[in-house]
């Protein structure tokens, strides 16, 4: 039976490995991934009996709203680490279950599958004629979800009552806000080792009417892009979609942010497209820039008394995830942009660190300058961000400096 399946040892362990590399915050109770383990070691065949007799309840998960870059918040639900670790051992055991029958063009939350083959199809469909996209946004989708309608398509194919009632189970438990348990009617908490799985499932009755209609889409995880060759078209398939979903999955489609445009206009999971020698490439997108930069900031903030060694970490670290994230772009001035952009932010802090007059002659003859050049540099009035670009600190901190010092450019990770 899948109930047993779910909770043998072999199954167990793996999503205890998972939750444990994942960490994260405590939920309700207020334990925390270092003592994790005692509880489970004290409480777990009392758990594993309440499941196998259908009487376990999850507690309420955690509140906590994380803010949206573009404004607004994101609300999302903290289990606690007893129900991550049954949620994550449900959530394997479906993937198995109904994985293999997913669509091809379904990349989010899925094994084998990921945000750069999304990108990748994408492309093609661009090149191959598709010039313009249906980008469909669902309005808070993991608020909306018609738990009725969820476990109707859970129904379908677990036989295992067992699960189902403990997947409801999930829906049902409840946000702890302010110390108060409000109700679960719709939706699932954003933040828990079983929504993808669950979002998947449900979206997937979307994919499966888009690959009927003979339509050229990507799905990653609620965000929705459909390939079209005219704008009339996607009028077309933006009325009769919207209507398929707000009619048969009890969803909504936002309207504000959703939009028939050409795909080099808007993002897709970051990228964005240009035209080189009459054919689309992809290249970073603007906003993703943009956060990238504020990142940098942040990091070199001239109001932070922090080490540089430290930001040269903070940099190294960034830098790593950002670049093998952004990889497939193919705008490398991009990359030579940013780059001149952050050592100058770097430079800048160095300026700041070195206070005085006194001090900034003193280092800039160090760093081989002239004596009478650093006095003139070192008494300057002109501010910070025009100095950290003069001829002076770009020859003194020089990027040979910058790279020995620790700076780990975009440029010099893409050249490994």
């Amino acid at each position: 039976m899948l109930l047993e399946s779910i909770i043998s040892r072999e199954n167990m362990v793996e999503a205890f490995k998972r939750v444990k590399s994942n960490k994260g915050a405590a939920g309700v109770d207020g334990v925390e991934i270092e003592g994790f383990k005692t509880q489970l070691d004290a409480t777990w065949d009392q758990v594993k009996t309440a499941i196998l007799e259908g009487s376990y309840r999850p507690q309420a998960v955690r509140r906590v709203e994380i803010p949206k870059p573009n404004g607004g918040i994101r609300l999302l639900g903290i289990p606690t680490l007893m129900d991550r670790l049954i949620q994550q051992a449900i959530g394997q055991e479906l993937v198995k279950l109904y994985d293999g029958s997913f669509s091809a063009f379904s990349y989010g939350f899925r094994p084998n599958k990921s945000a750069h083959q999304a990108v990748v199809q994408a492309k093609e469909y661009v090149n191959a004629g598709y010039s313009h996209v249906v980008d469909l946004d669902l309005d808070q989708f993991f608020d909306r979800v018609n738990h009725d309608y969820l476990m109707n398509l859970l129904s379908q194919r677990i036989e295992d009552k067992r699960v189902l009632k403990l997947i409801h189970r999930y829906l049902r438990a409840g946000v702890m806000k302010d110390g108060i348990v409000q109700a679960n009617t719709t939706g699932m908490p954003q933040g828990g080792p079983l929504s993808p799985i669950l979002s998947n499932i449900l979206l997937d009755v979307l994919d499966k009417e888009l690959e009927n209609r003979g339509h050229r889409f990507i799905r990653y995880a609620d965000d929705c892009s459909v390939y079209v060759k005219t704008k009339r078209a996607g009028e077309r398939v933006m009325t009769s979609i919207r209507k398929f979903i707000e009619k048969e999955l009890k969803l909504k489609v936002n309207m504000v942010k959703s939009a028939v445009t050409r795909p080099w206009k808007t993002k897709l999971l970051g990228y964005s497209f240009y035209l080189r020698k009459g054919e689309r490439k992809l290249k970073i997108a603007r906003e993703s820039i943009r956060k990238y930069k504020d990142k940098i900031r942040e990091i070199t903030s001239r109001s932070k008394p922090v080490a540089m060694y430290r930001r040269y970490e903070l940099l190294r670290q960034l830098n790593v995830g950002w670049y093998n994230y952004f990889r497939l772009n193919e705008a490398r001035s991009i990359i030579v942009e940013l780059d001149e952009w952050t050592r100058r932010r770097i430079r800048l802090c160095y300026w700041k660190q070195w206070k005085n007059a006194v001090t900034r002659i003193e280092m800039l003859e160090k760093l081989g300058t002239p004596h009478w050049i650093a006095r003139q540099w070192g008494y300057t009035r002109k501010g910070y961000w025009r100095i950290a670009n003069s001829p002076i600190l770009n020859r003194s901190l020089n990027n040979n400096f910058l790279q020995k010092e620790g700076y780990l450019s975009l440029n010099d990770i893409g050249s490994r």
